[in-house]
């Protein structure tokens, strides 16, 4: 008697790199380092076609990624798309915009699943105009606890 193995129709999971936009310059980051010739970006409707056809291939769970995700004014719509279409969802983050004034409280959050913080411990990120001064900046990040 043999016993059959579970089949697994790939792909489960889809990392959606929403954008090459972000306020870091993490080293241990695989962002493009030129990112003035990075700047055309899928519309939210050609990202809700992108998650429809991967759900219609079998994908269940889709990673928002970058680039900082957050920095996309469509993401809250993007996720409820995702979250609509059946998938479970994570938010690949470095938290950089995750704040009240941008009404991400959690009330008002679109329904993820996960966010993760994408940090490492005692590494700086460092960026040569912080968006909102202008002004220099570097910053370390703890990892998150859970």
């Amino acid at each position: 008697m043999s016993q059959s193995k579970p089949t697994v129709n790939p792909p489960l999971w889809l990392l959606a790199e929403l954008t090459y936009r972000c306020p870091l310059q993490c080293p241990y980051c695989s962002n493009p380092l030129d990112f003035a010739r990075q700047d055309k970006e899928l519309t939210t409707e050609q990202w809700i076609e992108v998650f429809r056809q991967a759900r219609v291939m079998g994908s269940v769970q889709l990673g928002f990624s970058g680039g900082e995700p957050l920095t996309r004014k469509d993401l809250p719509e993007l996720i409820r798309a995702a979250r609509d279409l059946g998938f479970y969802t994570n938010l690949i983050t470095s938290g950089i915009g995750l704040t009240e004034s941008k009404n991400w409280t959690p009330s008002a959050r679109p329904g993820w699943t996960i966010s993760r913080l994408a940090s490492r411990p005692a590494m700086k990120c460092s960026t040569p105009r912080w968006p909102a001064t202008k002004k220099p900046s570097s910053r370390s990040w703890p990892w998150p606890k859970p």
